[in-house]
């Protein structure tokens, strides 16, 4: 079997500009400006890499804030010119329409911004900052005014459970193409969050279902990072294509990864297993020998 990389998240840094209760980085790592994030030039040499693999490799480059890096808009422009997809995890709150036009000129072609609550405070409260949520609509808007596609994602909780029907109806009238609904994965900052209740797992799957039908045609609906949507799934339709499209199972080590600030693979974010480090050896030899 071939297992060439479909997809990449590269955290090109871990600063960042809010302090997320739930964030898959740790504090320590957040807060730690000795880390050697990897060089332009190195990030050059690395997407070479990558390309050998795969050159239509879709590139997720994030952080903690990836417009934190100065170089982002060169990343992003070298990757695009060797035919990868590249797309912008952000939380947002620096996107204005300068930037937003700096990145789709550098090749970005989508961008992907959280967002936890209809509700302003709810929000502020989750990203650990005041005015958060008025920073990331002002971002989103900017992005729909240069032409940047954006997907907006939720990570569901017991605090806003009850409102993720509403999140997704607010997502389409921002002119969103993608929905994604996130379960928190009790690492990092958040290793100490109580997560939903097995029952309400189930039961916001069940509901995405639903709602992912209203949509259809005019938004993509979808969970990450939860393959049991498709028994879900197929409960409910025993012949929908969602259960094809969810039959692979976790990518993680197989056709995706995780590249850290200073170079480290690990299967994906939430796994810390590191199988090698760019700055010894080559992301080839380590792909291939892992």
């Amino acid at each position: 079997m071939d297992y060439k990389p479909y997809a990449i998240s590269w955290n090109t840094t871990y600063r960042c500009n809010l302090r997320c209760s739930h964030c898959y980085l740790d504090t320590n790592a957040l807060t730690n400006q000795s880390v050697s994030e990897l060089s332009t030039q190195e990030g050059y040499k690395l997407i070479d890499q990558m390309a050998e693999l795969n050159p239509n490799l879709l590139l997720i480059l994030t952080g903690g804030e990836p417009l934190l890096r100065k170089d982002i808009y060169d990343l992003s422009s070298y990757a695009s010119q060797k035919g990868m997809m590249v797309v912008l995890g952000t939380n947002g709150n620096m996107i204005d329409d300068d930037i937003a036009k700096k990145l789709k000129e550098s090749g970005v072609t989508g961008i992907g911004i959280s967002l936890d609550s209809i509700v302003p405070g709810r929000h502020d409260t989750f990203r650990g900052i005041p005015g958060a949520w008025d920073d990331t609509l002002n971002g989103i808007e900017a992005c729909r005014r240069q032409g940047i596609e954006f997907q907006i994602q939720t990570t569901v909780t017991k605090e806003n459970f009850n409102e993720i029907p509403n999140i997704i109806e607010f997502s389409y009238n921002l002119g969103a193409k993608v929905f994604n609904l996130f379960f928190l994965v009790c690492t990092g900052k958040g290793q100490d969050l109580t997560d939903i209740t097995p029952q309400q797992y189930d039961q916001a799957l069940h509901r995405l279902y639903d709602i992912q039908k209203i949509y259809h045609g005019k938004m993509m609906v979808g969970a990450k990072c939860a393959p049991h949507y498709r028994r879900i799934v197929y409960e409910h339709d025993t012949s929908s294509p969602l259960i094809r499209a969810y039959a692979g199972g976790c990518p993680a080590g197989t056709h995706y990864c995780r590249i850290t600030p200073e170079g480290n693979i690990t299967p994906c974010p939430y796994m810390p297993n590191v199988s090698g480090n760019v700055r010894e050896r080559s992301f080839v030899e380590i792909w291939k020998d892992t």
